[in-house]
């Protein structure tokens, strides 16, 4: 949904701000890259762009001697497109952050770049083979590569001496071999004697500093390699420091500690399709299949390219707070519907859509999303705004299906390769062929990859023992690092996560309610073991550490551990020293998948407590406001601390707790009567409202006298028109109640034409084209025309309409509505005879 009047006000500021006409060296400031100009010495001097822009650097490297950090060369023709240039110094990569595997590709394109050659890459046989091969005007060519961190050179020599006997059946007219290690003069020319015949030139034999001297000279190869350069702490610094990746420092380290394990797939691709095409895709499938990876990468796909990287929250608030017009965008919104259960959200999916409609019309926009697939089936049935839209033509569905042989085999290999585990394991784990259960395997998971091979496994036995089982019972990966790998304080910091939203607890109030009797270092020693795996820390702009639970499928372990286990609930709840936890708790207690409920224990155990509970809430409700008087925004900490967490206790209470749900809404009802009521929204008094008719069905006379009261106050705030859709589905299913006491039908009418006329001045300031405008209004007139108040706003309807086409008059937004197309899926695919000759030589580089 487009952003509040005066949020689009202070945007339409920075937008005139920031529009400039460029021209020549001036395009390089359109494109938030700092001019360049060449100097004496053949040096390159570097000139910021003014003050406001959106600032972005394309990937360099580090020069060992001093540590900086040296952009590509630049050079732009007037009014033409911006190439890069030769580098101004030597690359100077040590080539860690590669799997072989990788290593062999860039060799391939480096060499097709240098000699234009067409070389194809080949699976190695039993006996090793060729990596690489070219049919030339010379000849046939034969490419072999030779890249293991942490090989000596004696390691290399007695694999270059297996080599040399292979040769003699190829027989190549010309041969290359390549290796990642730096060899001096003495033993370059000791290998180029091993390798004789075939190794007619040491220029053939290429090292480290060669491969660097060809990045040199073909930095487009380097840019399309950004495994080479993203798991560089100087190059992360820049990327912080220049703001192209804003307010991302965390997940730009997550990702440079998870870059070296990528491999693509077919789903890259489309879903790289679907966004240049779209300018939207939602990345939807199963736990753990890797969506966050591919959107991960699909940023990185465009940050390279110069586009600024906006990482969006659990709130799509960071989104329109962090759009800038003019400059070039990408919105990466990670569980955009929530993590486990749709309870976790607020209603803001009109605010989704509008954000969708708003990067699809836009050229310097692009959103990726990502969700579960279940969980964007029930909001579609719950849903209105994203029920209606359609969400297929841009959704890209990741399913373990897409992931070929090939394409598992490579994250095992790349998850075995760059692990602490010793060598001796992998390679009689390689040996033992335990990696073909893996990779035929149903239930693989990326996820259970990475969880279980970063854990100490003494022997290939335990570590094949282990990867099977996990894959075959995949919540059991957490059950057993739970049990057997963390301390009581780690397990309780777990457990109380639970009661906390999914934007996490501050590290205060968790120390607070878990330490106990430990001491603090044992606290400090408990969370350093959970990050990584079972929580994230992060410090926020305002100082404050919040810890939340590191990815989806802990919290559903938890959430699962905590039904089996429901007097750990209890003590959580007794413990609580807030009453949103407890309200958290019983929002998940009520939640549903399938049409069942999710966690049977846990309604039986709030059940058979309802009334210490609800007495807990009492006591956290007094609590607060004894504190409240205290504070200088007293009204603001009721609302927040008290009101709105009892609001959200009101349905599963009414369902799960008896009397005590009438006790909840009294109290509830008295705190609204007071100055705290201002802050109340309209899903606030949507969820009042509600209650009030499950307690009138039971006892009318009780809540009487509240019912026009709490009716009429929802109707002040309505101004957009799912505010207005909530509202008028509430009046046509308890209009005939609210008739018996007071005629609503003025106050409705009037509520509704108010929200109406609101949206349309939310117009105002946030165009987007024609069509969208036009559309826009369209769906304010639907919506007058169901509540029966069109008459009252068809003058403010038609006025929208002309102002419309007078501010499009003179093609002040010239781009047109995207043509939405067909959705994408992906053929799985079975282990054909050449995969497993591919396969099987792939890990045996790790033997």
């Amino acid at each position: 949904m487009p952003a509040s009047p005066k949020t689009a006000a202070t945007r339409a500021t920075t937008s005139s701000f920031m529009t400039r006409h460029h021209r020549g060296d001036d395009r390089l400031a359109e494109w938030g890259i700092p001019r360049i100009r060449r100097v004496a010495g053949g040096l390159v001097q570097r000139t910021r762009t003014e003050p406001g822009r959106c600032l972005t650097h394309l990937p360099g490297r580090r020069r060992p001697s001093t540590g900086i950090v040296n952009a590509p060369r630049l050079s732009v023709q007037a009014d033409g497109p911006l190439t890069l240039l030769e580098h101004t110094d030597l690359a100077d990569y040590d080539f860690r952050t590669l799997s072989p595997n990788d290593f062999e590709i860039l060799i391939r394109d480096l060499l097709e770049a240098e000699y234009r050659w067409r070389l194809e890459a080949f699976g190695r046989g039993r006996d090793g083979g060729i990596d690489l091969r070219a049919s030339t005007a010379e000849g046939k060519v034969v490419v072999q590569c030779k890249h293991y961190v942490g090989s000596s050179f004696s390691d290399l020599r007695s694999s270059a001496r297996r080599e040399a006997p292979k040769m003699d059946k190829e027989k190549p007219d010309r041969y290359l071999f390549v290796t990642s290690q730096n060899l001096n003069r003495t033993q370059k020319d000791t290998l180029a004697g091993d390798l004789k015949p075939w190794l007619s030139d040491t220029a053939d034999l290429l090292t480290q500093v060669d491969i660097n001297g060809l990045i040199t000279r073909h930095p487009i190869v380097e840019q399309q390699h950004f495994k080479l350069w993203l798991a560089s702490t100087t190059i992360l610094e820049r990327i912080v420091q220049s703001g192209i990746w804003e307010r991302s420092e965390a997940l730009l380290e997550d990702i440079r500690d998870r870059v070296k394990l990528y491999v693509p797939t077919s789903s890259f691709k489309a879903a790289h399709e679907l966004l240049d095409e779209k300018h939207v895709v939602v990345l939807t499938g199963s736990p753990g299949v890797g969506k966050s990876m591919l959107a991960e990468m699909l940023a990185l796909r465009y940050w390279h390219e110069g586009w600024q990287i906006v990482s969006v929250g659990t709130d799509v608030d960071d989104a329109w707070d962090a759009y800038k017009s003019g400059c070039k965008q990408v919105f990466l919104f990670d569980d955009f519907l929530g993590q486990t259960d749709l309870s976790e959200r607020r209603a803001k999916d009109g605010w989704v859509i509008r954000l969708m409609d708003r990067v699809a019309r836009n050229p310097d926009k692009r959103l990726v999303m990502t969700t579960r697939s279940q969980i964007l089936q029930q909001t579609r049935l719950i849903s209105e705004p994203i029920a209606h839209a359609d969400f297929r033509v841009v959704e890209c569905v990741i399913k373990i299906a897409d992931y070929g042989a090939i394409q598992r085999a490579r994250m095992l290999y790349n998850h075995l390769y760059f692990s602490n585990l010793s060598r001796e394991v992998v390679r009689e784990y390689v040996e033992n062929s335990s990696y073909w259960a893996v990779v035929k395997h149903e239930n693989f998971s990326p996820r259970i990859l990475e969880l279980v091979i970063k854990r100490s496994h003494l022997s290939a036995d335990e570590l094949a023992r282990t990867l099977n089982h996990m894959l075959d019972h995949p919540l059991d990966l957490w059950r057993i690092v739970f049990n057997n790998g963390l301390s009581d304080l780690g397990q309780r910091i777990t457990l109380t996560l639970a009661s906390f939203s999914v934007y996490g607890a501050s590290s205060s109030d968790l120390k607070a309610l878990v330490q106990k009797e430990a001491k603090p270092m044992e606290y400090t020693s408990a969370l350093r073991v959970l990050e990584g795996t079972f929580v994230r820390v992060e410090k926020k702009d305002d100082g404050v550490t919040v810890i939340a639970y590191a990815n989806p499928s802990v919290r559903d372990f938890t959430l699962a551990f905590l039904n089996e286990e429901p007097d750990y609930l209890m003590a959580i709840i007794g413990d609580a020293i807030h009453l949103a936890q407890v309200s958290t708790l019983l929002v998940y207690a009520v939640s549903e998948l399938d049409g069942k409920l999710r966690f049977q224990h846990w309604v039986d155990t709030v059940s058979r407590h309802s009334i210490s509970i609800a007495r807990k809430m009492m006591e956290l409700t007094v609590k607060e406001k004894e504190a409240s008087k205290s504070d200088s925004r007293g009204p603001l900490r009721i609302y927040q601390r008290t009101i709105k967490p009892l609001l959200d206790s009101l349905q599963p209470a009414h369902r799960l707790m008896g009397e005590s749900f009438n006790e909840i809404l009294a109290v509830t009802t008295e705190l609204l009567k007071g100055s705290a009521s201002r802050y109340m929204d309209p899903d606030d008094w949507k969820l009042f409202n509600t209650a009030l008719m499950m307690r009138y069905a039971e006892d009318p006379d009780h809540v009487r006298g509240e019912l026009r009261w709490a009716f009429e106050s929802w109707g002040e705030l309505l101004y957009t028109i799912d505010d207005v859709t909530a509202f008028e589905e509430f009046f046509e299913s308890y209009g005939p109640v609210l008739k018996q006491h007071f005629d609503p039908s003025e106050k409705f009418h009037e509520s509704v034409w108010s929200g109406l006329r609101q949206e349309l001045e939310n117009l105002s300031g946030n165009e987007q084209d024609r069509d969208a405008d036009h559309q826009w209004v369209d769906e304010v007139e639907t919506a007058a025309t169901r509540a029966g108040v069109i008459d009252d706003i068809r003058s403010d309807i038609e006025s929208a309409r002309e102002s419309i086409e007078q501010r499009y008059a003179d093609g002040e937004y010239p781009h047109s509505r995207p043509t939405y197309g067909t959705s994408y899926g992906f053929p799985g695919a079975s282990v054909s005879a050449s995969e497993r000759i591919a396969i099987e030589g792939m890990f045996r580089e790790l033997s």
